[in-house]
């Protein structure tokens, strides 16, 4: 289609008329008014931009430092064999303009850092947490600056065939650090380990069915196992959340209690403070079991090697 004016006039009066009678013209307006603070463009945040820009939003800022490989593309919206080597804010920007062409999109190519973070959630409405689970320091930052600001901010991570949403209110939730703690450093292996299972147990509610000594195995490695079904809910799920806060409908619970969906399993479950407490115990006894059983596998392994080179 030729993009002369009244063909983007045409496009655009049509392209957003489905949604009346589930939103009303006035809040459309508002979706279109609304800035929209993007941190991370790969696995759940390109779809909560795509779903977003489908929704009428017309303003976004969308930060992410990463090029897209090959091992993306299972997963994320953008990515592909012509995205390969291309930044993945640049390649989603592409994206929502050909789905809205008249979008204003602003490009954080370095991601979010301490130096651009002012700039990044100036005039925003809300923010979306898509920063990789190991960038703990950029993740704090965002949600301490956005707290202050007065600005909602949203997080769906994937968990086998689902996700679990995480709407973290400016004044009803607690802050970053509350919510999950002091952040150690890396040189502290065995505690930086223990804080990044921790992270995952602030979002799920519940343990699917996996294979959890490789999954873990992975997630220390430093590559989280994740397939594209869960990234397209996420993004489903952060959009509606982010349309609940911008529209003011006060539908969507905010952190601590956090709604952990997974499709496999068939089950949606809200968590509080005591339920999360006690699944906290639980997986943490559990996973410690697993550590111990690697552990004792290299070391039998370790023993094996050694009697054959003797």
């Amino acid at each position: 289609m030729e993009m002369t004016a009244d063909n983007i006039a045409a496009y655009e009066s049509g392209r957003l008329s489905r949604h009346l009678g589930i939103l009303t013209s006035s809040e459309q307006e508002k979706l279109r008014q609304a800035v929209i603070c993007g941190a991370g463009a790969g696995g759940a945040g390109g779809w909560t931009y795509e779903a977003l820009a489908r929704m009428g939003v017309q303003h976004f800022r969308v930060a992410d430092p990463a090029v897209f490989d090959a091992s993306n593309v299972n997963r994320q919206m953008s990515s592909g064999l012509a995205a390969i080597g291309r930044n993945k804010a640049a390649s989603v920007a592409e994206r929502l303009r050909e789905i809205a062409p008249q979008a204003e999109i602003e490009v954080f190519a370095d991601g979010v850092t301490a130096e651009n973070i002012d700039r990044f959630l100036d005039g925003g409405s809300a923010v979306i947490d898509g920063i990789d689970l190991y960038a703990l320091n950029a993740k704090k930052l965002l949600y301490d600056k956005a707290r202050a600001r007065g600005l909602g901010v949203f997080s769906a991570p994937v968990l086998g065939f689902g996700t679990a949403l995480a709407f973290f209110h400016p004044t009803r939730s607690p802050s970053f650090e509350e919510y999950f703690g002091r952040i150690p450093p890396a040189s502290e292996g065995a505690a930086f380990r223990r804080y990044i299972e921790g992270l995952a147990m602030g979002y799920f509610g519940f343990r699917p069915n996996l294979d959890w000594p490789t999954y873990m195995q992975r997630v220390h490695g430093g590559s989280v196992p994740s397939i594209g079904t869960s990234c397209m809910a996420s993004g489903a799920f952060v959009a509606v959340a982010v349309l609940d806060w911008l529209l003011g409908r006060d539908t969507i619970p905010a952190v601590p209690v956090t709604t952990h969906l997974d499709l496999m399993e068939r089950k949606i479950v809200h968590t509080g403070r005591m339920r999360r407490s006690l699944l906290k115990l639980i997986s943490g006894l559990y996973l410690r079991r697993v550590e111990r059983r690697r552990q004792s596998s290299r070391e039998r392994g370790n023993s094996g090697n050694e009697r054959h080179s003797g």
